[in-house]
Formats: structure tokens, C-alpha cells, sequence
């Protein structure tokens, strides 16, 4: 539930990359990165491969300790010490196998994933990288982006779109070592799914479809909590327009839990913060009547029409808004702040989506309602459509 702005790829220049679409290479534990971890099989076993030999074979009960001394992996498990290494690699030895992997310095909560996971040295920390099938993965992501307690149509909305971003952004973090990271700057992947069954089932059923648009291009899969009743054009909160994130009017969302919010804040801490930002000129009284009184009818790209610099996504970003959909009250000394949604607004809303799924509309229905003339297509099938 975040801004998401996403390099566009020509289908014909990323399709060199996705050498394996199969497989996504996340960055774990990113921007976190432990000194010492904690590795152990969750279920199976694992090969322990030290600069390409194999020293150990790990298996369920026993555990790795991996530490960075002196910019080396010092590796020890719970009998042996397994020595010096550049680079660790910890295979699997059967589909479906699960991993466990521990920060201890410092100490943080065990995370659980699927298939291998690869450690080189990142300064003075670790550097995590899981390889893993591509819908194990978005399994991950969906429970950590929807919880855990929404319907399977809903689940396979989400896996869908998950998909398309983790695809078309298979380079993003090509000079880390790895395509995606686990953080909200890509898509946020805490641990393998493991609390609705529901959600590996939509992954799986939904395999291989994207969402791509006239050209046949992956598009820009935006996703956020709630609209407040109103999506947003493209270009009203990023930099370019796109054909397909156009604003659509959403009655879905309206009664949902983010639908609504409320800040106070100070009105001379509101007036400052326009005159330092803007130069806004708080001593004209037309202008301050502009800016403590303000009732948009719709979402507005722009705070006052007297001042076309003033823009509601920064308003919304500089003062922590849910989103950049308000009213203003002035209330004395307090200017109230009554906002409508929670996120940036563009692509598909989140809560408007839930609610389409428990009303009976369908997974297609619901993206093609958020996302304007798209296309689904499998990605076996999409140089046949390309040609």
C-alpha cells in the first residue's frame, strides 16, 4: 500500500532479460542486512556449496551459522566448523523444499521461505538473496501486501498483478545482484505464504497471466489501499501520463475501513509550512481565506487555484496525509483536515477490489475496471499477440 512508479520496458528489449520467468532473485532482509545469520531446512534438506564445492549437506534439526569476518563468510554448523567462503549457496535437494533463516547479530524474528537462498558478503553485513519460483513468491507477496483473511477471486486479482510488476521489473536491482527487493520500494515479501491455503491456489491458478496494454507492453501494475471513492489520472500525482491509469469513479471502496481519515493541525504550523515551501504570501488575506477553507467537489491535482504550484500528492507526502484527497476547515487556531481514501490513488484500489470480489465479480472484471483498456495474456502467448 504504496506508491509505486515503475520503469516501462518495451516488451522486445526486456524479453532478453526474462531468460527465466520462472525464477525471481528477491534481496531479503534489504536495507536490514544482518552480520550474522541463522540458516536452517524448514522441511528437506539443503546442500551447503562454498565457492561452487559442496561442503555439507543440512538437514532438518541442524543449522548453519553464516557470519561475515573481516568481509569473508565464516560458516559453523552445530558439529563442525565448515570454514572460510566468498560466496554460500544453499540448495535445495527436492521441489518444495522450505528455509529458515535467523538475523543474530543483531537478533530479529525468524523469516521462512521457499526454495534457495544465496549469502555473499556486503561490507561488513550479509547480502540475501532468494531464488525462487516465480509463484511461491507472489504467494509471499500477496500475504504481505492482503493478509491473509481475503477471498480466493480477490487473491487471484493480486497474484496478477504482483506478477506483472515482479516481471517487468526483473532489472531494477540488476547491480545489487538480485531483480527485486522485499521492501515497499518493490513489493513487500516478508515470509513464504503459510496462513490461507487460498492463496498459493490463486497463484498457481492464475499462472503465467499478466496484464499488459495496447502495445502489448507490461504495464505499470499501480496498486494502493483505498481511493476514497475517486482513482487518480496518472499524470494528476507522477510525471507522465499512461493510457491505462486513467480515473474512474469507485463506489466499492466508500464504506470500506480506509475510507475515510482526520488530522488536525495547527494553523499557524499549516500557514508556515506553505510560506517556507511555496512562498505562499500568508500576510494577503485572500490567500489565507484560499488556503484554511478548501471543499473540492472531486480529487484535485492542485491545492488553490490561485497557486498552481501547490500540489496535493507533495501536501500529502511533506505532511504525512493517508492521501492527497481533502477538505479543509478553519477551526480557530486548528485548520481540520478531513481526507477521503489512504494512498497515492493510481491503478488499482485495494478495498474497492475486496468488495468487487465478495459482490461477484470476477478477477477479470475487477482489473479491467481499475485498469483502462488492458489487456490479460498469457506469457506463453505474448509473442504471438506481439506479431
Amino acid at each position: 500500500m504504496r506508491t509505486w512508479l515503475i520503469i516501462l520496458f518495451s516488451l522486445g528489449a526486456s524479453l532478453s532479460l526474462f531468460s527465466n520467468n520462472d525464477i525471481v532473485r528477491v534481496g531479503i532482509l534489504h536495507q536490514r542486512e544482518p552480520i550474522a545469520v541463522l540458516f536452517a531446512p524448514h522441511t528437506g534438506s539443503y546442500e551447503v556449496i562454498g565457492d561452487g564445492k559442496l561442503l555439507y549437506t543440512v538437514k532438518e534439526k541442524d543449522a548453519i551459522q553464516v557470519t561475515n569476518t573481516g568481509g569473508k563468510l565464516h560458516l559453523k554448523s552445530f558439529n563442525q566448523d565448515l570454514g572460510t567462503v566468498s560466496k554460500v549457496f544453499f540448495k535445495r535437494t527436492k521441489w518444495g523444499s522450505i528455509f529458515k533463516v535467523k538475523p543474530t547479530r543483531p537478533n530479529r524474528y525468524e523469516h521462512q521461505y521457499f526454495d534457495n537462498l544465496t549469502i555473499t558478503p556486503k561490507g561488513t553485513k550479509l547480502r540475501l538473496v532468494n531464488s525462487v519460483y516465480i509463484e511461491h513468491y507472489v504467494a509471499g507477496v500477496i500475504e504481505s501486501e492482503a493478509g491473509s483473511s481475503q477471498n480466493l477471486e480477490y487473491y487471484k486479482v493480486q497474484a496478477i498483478i504482483c506478477r506483472t510488476y515482479a516481471l517487468a521489473n526483473k532489472p531494477r536491482h540488476r547491480k545489487e545482484g538480485f531483480n527485486v527487493c522485499d521492501k515497499v520500494h518493490c513489493q513487500v515479501y516478508h515470509n513464504r505464504s503459510r496462513h490461507n491455503s487460498d492463496i498459493q491456489k490463486a497463484a498457481n491458478g492464475t499462472k503465467g497471466i499478466v496484464v499488459v496494454d495496447s502495445d502489448i507492453d507490461l504495464i505499470t501494475a499501480a496498486f494502493f489501499s483505498n481511493c476514497g471513492g475517486q482513482t487518480v489520472n496518472s499524470e494528476d500525482a507522477w510525471i507522465y501520463p499512461l493510457p491505462y491509469l486513467k480515473s474512474v469513479c469507485d463506489t466499492f471502496c466508500t464504506d470500506m475501513p480506509h475510507a475515510a481519515w482526520v488530522k488536525d493541525i495547527p494553523k499557524e504550523v499549516w500557514l508556515n509550512y506553505l510560506s517556507k515551501t511555496y512562498n505562499f504570501p500568508v500576510n494577503d488575506s485572500l490567500y489565507v481565506d484560499c488556503a484554511i477553507e478548501h471543499f473540492p467537489e472531486m480529487r484535485e491535482k492542485y491545492f488553490s487555484y490561485i497557486d498552481s504550484t501547490i500540489t496535493t500528492p507533495k501536501i500529502r507526502v511533506d505532511m504525512k496525509f493517508r492521501s492527497a484527497h481533502f477538505n479543509l476547515i478553519d477551526e480557530g487556531d486548528t485548520i481540520k483536515f478531513i481526507g477521503n481514501g489512504f494512498g497515492h490513488g493510481i491503478g488499482l484500489c485495494q478495498e474497492g477490489a475486496m468488495k468487487m470480489s465478495t459482490s461477484g465479480y470476477t478477477f477479470s472484471e475487477i482489473l479491467h475496471y481499475y485498469y483502462t483498456s488492458v489487456h490479460l495474456i498469457d506469457l506463453e502467448n505474448i509473442d504471438f499477440f506481439r506479431d
